[in-house]
């Protein structure tokens, strides 16, 4: 592949991720200021999982039914934008909970398309791993909640609202110029001669896998003690007396640090395989979230954001590999979807009000202690569940 389009896909993924930079971080100090309650912005992110964990399996099987998807990603940034447009002049949570409810069904597939997407231009390339591709959008998410974070301070938090917007229309720009075809699409094998596979089928094949299966287990252990910490580490900063600015450098600090942690897992990976750079990622979860617990303060805080930028970078590269590795038949983008998006969304009917719960009861430091115990949990999970050795054969497992 020539090296000007692997340079398109990294500039989409530069501007796309960039975009979650300019808001995402911040939302939940939006939410609070518009009167919300901790329950409250917890149930808000219930609801957009939710969403997403239905639509997900969707987006996934017309990514992997047509060769050039990029029009359906294009329709969801465009409406995302829209959205969250709208969202910026909302108080009331009833409307909040709808407009989060129908972005996140706009939004389900964006991952694992692009995620496919990549794979499938990255098929035959020895030397370029998908992290080496997937860096950029940390560069992006790192240049741009820094900017974000000094814009509000000097203006407001709209000016994030129409930071994220103008970033989705580059975004939709950007995709006309991208040559993008679905990992399936470029299956060695004709699409005639795919069998065709349900769903429904490829929840079953995901049931007859002991390694899936561990996957998961553990990562819904994970997300149900974890996810507290990331709707709410912005309003525990600004409770510490940390500024807009400060919030938003915790966020830089862990996408600069993605951007050698992207590049550290492809090596790991093609050294030691994708299931050992996943048993890790929980490894420094517990150092990371131990840290906040044993020093409570801005500065604890924000090197254990550093360090998420590895485990950020160890789940982003090794979830997509060992999924990819085990994804029946060119299941790719459906298989991303179920575990990113509909597994998360199932989840997150406990761990939204779980942790709204906990922060209103016993405030923010808690869900570390939470959190803590959770990945230690996951992790001996993770453990007894997941070799490296690979799956029965596609054909092998459905006859």
């Amino acid at each position: 592949m020539p090296i000007p389009a692997l340079n398109r896909v990294r500039l989409y993924y530069f501007i796309v991720t960039g975009a979650g930079g300019f808001l995402i971080p911040f939302l939940s100090l939006f939410y609070q200021r518009q009167g919300l309650s901790g329950t409250q912005i917890g149930l808000l992110g219930t609801v957009g999982a939710l969403a997403g964990m239905v639509a997900a399996p969707f987006w996934g099987r017309q990514s992997d039914r047509i060769a050039d998807p990029r029009r359906l990603l294009q329709a969801a940034f465009l409406g995302s934008a829209l959205v969250y447009l709208i969202i910026s002049q909302q108080n009331m949570f009833g409307w909040l909970a709808l407009l989060i409810g129908f972005n996140a069904i706009l939004g389900a597939g964006i991952d694992p398309i692009s995620d496919s997407m990549t794979l499938g231009l990255l098929k035959g390339q020895q030397k370029t791993g998908f992290g080496s591709v997937r860096l950029w959008g940390s560069l992006g998410w790192a240049l741009t909640v820094y900017l974000s974070g000094l814009l509000i301070e000097r203006t407001s938090l709209m000016s994030a609202f129409w930071g994220f917007a103008l970033m989705m229309v580059l975004t939709v720009l950007v995709l006309n110029w991208l040559d993008l075809k679905s990992n399936q699409a470029t299956d060695h094998r004709s699409s005639e001669a795919k069998p065709k596979i349900s769903t429904r089928t490829v929840f079953a094949l995901i049931g007859q896998d002991r390694a899936l299966v561990g996957l998961a287990i553990a990562l819904s252990v994970l997300w149900i003690t974890r996810s507290g910490i990331y709707q709410f580490q912005a309003i525990y900063l600004d409770q510490l007396g940390a500024g807009e600015s400060l919030i938003g450098l915790a966020s830089t600090l862990g996408a600069l640090v993605e951007l050698p942690g992207m590049l550290l897992a492809d090596h790991l990976i093609r050294r030691f395989g994708s299931h050992r750079v996943l048993g890790t990622m929980f490894l420094i979860y517990i150092v990371m979230f131990g840290i906040v617990a044993f020093f409570p303060t801005v500065p604890a805080i924000l090197f254990s954001a550093a360090l998420g930028g590895i485990t950020f970078s160890f789940y982003s590269v090794g979830i997509v590999v060992f999924l990819s590795e085990r994804a029946p038949l060119g299941q790719t983008a459906t298989i991303l979807a179920i575990f990113t998006s509909t597994l998360r969304g199932l989840i997150s009917l406990i761990s939204g009000p779980l942790a709204g719960l906990v922060f209103d009861l016993f405030g923010a430091y808690w869900l570390y202690v939470m959190a803590i115990g959770g990945s230690l949990l996951a992790g001996i999970i993770f453990r007894l569940f997941v070799t490296g050795k690979r799956s029965l054969p596609d054909i092998e497992r459905i006859g």
